[in-house]
């Protein structure tokens, strides 16, 4: 699966940006997005994110090409269940909405948050881990930023869920701290499919290039810059 560049990117040479130190960033890969169990279930992107060509194998290949480069690799949870969190009005007008008349146990709940349990197989005792616990942004009261620029990373690469939330919110937050964010079109997923394309445009229109994993796992196979892919 190949994508051409929006056009103000084709002077960009990627390849260039991934031989800079690079971070992996998974975004939301949490049982209760990915599982017909978790709480997420109507969405069913348990389902659309399967088989050889879906996400979650996409984010595995992502994850497979992206460590022989010493990039680092960074996961993200949240939980869906926020009524023991500090909340305003309006917190909890929106929470009673999204939880509906789900009252499940402690341990069920926690088992919701984790990660995705066919991605544990990516993950690596040497990756970070991140809880977050603001609505969508994974920069906001995490140490993201100290543990980037501890690091010295310079080049992003976004992939999870949800496109339109959490995924473009990284882009746009991680352009305002002077990363330089790559958006993984085929790790990515919308709650509603219709809303994918538009995602998309906005996003590479405005706050990152937005690649798929064949891409990008060729430019760590090669190092060649990426001008102009057909």
């Amino acid at each position: 699966m190949h994508r051409a560049l929006h056009p103000q990117w084709d002077s960009l040479d990627i390849g260039a940006l991934l031989q800079l130190p690079t971070a992996v960033l998974i975004i939301d890969a949490t049982n209760s997005v990915l599982s017909p169990e978790g709480a997420q279930t109507e969405t069913r992107l348990w389902e659309r994110s399967r088989g050889p060509k879906g996400s979650v194998a996409a984010i595995k290949q992502l994850v497979g090409a992206a460590r022989p480069s010493g990039a680092k690799v960074i996961w993200f949870r949240y939980e869906y269940f926020r009524d023991h969190y500090p909340a305003t009005p309006m917190d909890r007008a929106q929470y009673r909405y999204l939880f509906g008349d789900l009252d499940w146990p402690e341990e069920k709940r926690r088992w919701d948050s984790e990660l995705f349990d066919e991605l544990e197989s990516a993950r690596d005792p040497a990756d970070f881990e991140i809880v977050y616990k603001s609505f969508g942004n994974i920069f906001l009261g995490t140490p993201l930023a100290q543990v980037l620029t501890a690091l010295g990373i310079r080049t992003l690469l976004l992939a999870g869920y949800h496109l339109d939330e959490c995924v473009e919110q990284a882009a746009r937050t991680a352009r305002d701290f002077g990363f330089m964010p790559i958006v993984l079109e085929n790790c990515c997923l919308c709650a509603d499919a219709a809303d994918e394309k538009p995602a998309i445009r906005r996003i590479e229109a405005h706050w990152a290039p937005v690649l798929t994993s064949d891409q990008v796992s060729s430019l760590f196979d090669s190092q060649d810059p990426l001008r102009s892919p057909g």
